[in-house]
């Protein structure tokens, strides 16, 4: 039986908001919108539908943004909490990193190690966030034991570059299902073995990820100068390596320029993603963050979405067309956003197709992201008599009472 929201978006913002000693118009006025703006938000006839707004909510009323979300989310079936499940036994693996090894066989060897975490970076794309949860504490446990064993050298550097991707795939659990803490904790993991590596391209991915730390902390301008330093130590990007990475940090600086509000600036690092997303051509990923050219047109629709222009937002889905191939969790993002400009441009039914179809490609991403929880709830506010099963159905798989 699925269980549902114990206090609502707009109820804890009301506690919290009380507890931080204001009224509705100081709080509205630090977060640059009217009383009436925030009477709405509590009374849940507004929503917190942004990345944007949850983040300024959380910095203007001094707590992290899962206190305003409410993240990560109770599961409801047993089904759905293996992901949850699994947050311990990674929780014990980060936490003895620099320990000596607990694993209690001859790991296997490095090709073998190299295979399974390529099987990891195949749950994480497919959105298996449950089967990637319980697998990946085991595999680095084994690759920490391989890489204590190697000690120095050659071999040494590349189980250190493996360890480092296995941390990586292991931060998407922890990230996608609400874990920020121990998100942060794998990401400097990942840091620390990238460091180990011999391989600079792969440092730099510790930045990348980052970025999201400073975005929850509301610090806009930092996650730039982060990004830009870090396309700066990856220089041009004549080689194939750097130009994966290089075009990955522009899409990255498109995001974060939308959340903060630089609409130009966001288009032209767009446009420098994909000039270089053209000339390296598809099918090399080497560290596994998908730039290509279709996620150039995702993050264009991400981009509009931010902004709020549900008209470019709409256009851009209705002409993009993804393989069928392409990543799950690619796919499944693209469509949420699709909804999110459907209903910033007031096409509700179209909003309730594309976040059906999100849902079906990756439940677990839709099901654990709370702009796409604000996009249901604001669909509820507009039900009409021909979504009202299907959207109440979808609302009893999102646990929104």
């Amino acid at each position: 039986m699925a269980t549902y929201e114990q206090e609502p978006d707009g109820g804890r913002i009301r506690r919290l908001r009380r507890r931080a000693g204001l009224t509705q118009a100081e709080f509205g006025q630090l977060m640059g919108r009217s009383q009436g703006w925030v009477s709405g938000i509590e009374n849940g006839d507004l929503e917190l539908d942004s990345v944007t707004l949850i983040v300024r909510a959380a910095s203007v009323l001094k707590v992290y943004p899962n206190e305003i979300t409410g993240r990560p989310y109770d599961p409801g079936t047993r089904a759905e909490d293996r992901g949850h499940r699994a947050i311990p036994a990674l929780r014990r693996v980060v936490s003895r990193h620099d320990l000596p090894p607990d694993w209690p066989v001859e790991p296997r060897s490095r090709r073998e190690l190299e295979a399974a975490v390529e099987q990891l970076a195949v749950l994480r794309m497919a959105a298996r966030y449950a089967d990637l949860g319980e697998a990946a504490p085991n595999l680095i446990r084994e690759i920490h034991a391989a890489a204590y064993v190697a000690r120095s050298g050659e071999e040494s550097e590349r189980l250190h570059g493996l360890l480092a991707r296995a941390y990586k795939e292991a931060d998407t659990v922890a990230h996608e299902l609400g874990y920020d803490d121990l998100s942060t904790l794998t990401t400097e993991r990942f840091r620390a073995a990238a460091q180990r590596a011999g391989d600079p391209c792969l440092s730099v991915v510790f930045d990348y990820l980052r970025v999201r730390d400073l975005w929850a902390a509301d610090l806009w301008p930092d996650a730039l100068d982060l990004i830009d330093g870090a396309i700066g130590f990856v220089g041009e990007p004549r080689q194939k390596e750097q130009a994966s990475v290089w075009g990955s940090l522009q899409l990255r600086a498109a995001i974060t320029a939308a959340l903060s509000s630089k609409e130009d600036e966001a288009w032209q690092r767009i446009a420098l993603a994909d000039e270089t997303a053209r000339r390296l051509g598809e099918g090399y990923d080497p560290y596994k963050l998908a730039f290509c050219s279709a996620n150039v047109d995702i993050h264009k629709l991400a981009v509009a979405v931010e902004i709020r222009d549900g008209a470019r937002a709409v256009a851009l889905a209705s002409q993009t067309r993804l393989p069928a191939s392409f990543p799950a969790s690619r796919r499944g993002r693209f469509h949420l956003d699709a909804a999110r400009g459907w209903i910033y441009h007031g096409g509700y039914d179209q909003a309730l197709n594309e976040i059906e179809r999100a849902e079906r490609i990756a439940p677990l991403l839709v099901r654990n992201n709370p702009v796409a929880k604000a996009a249901v709830r604001s669909l509820l506010s507009h039900e009409r008599r021909s979504q009202r099963e299907r959207l109440r159905r979808m609302a009893g798989r999102m646990h929104i009472s």
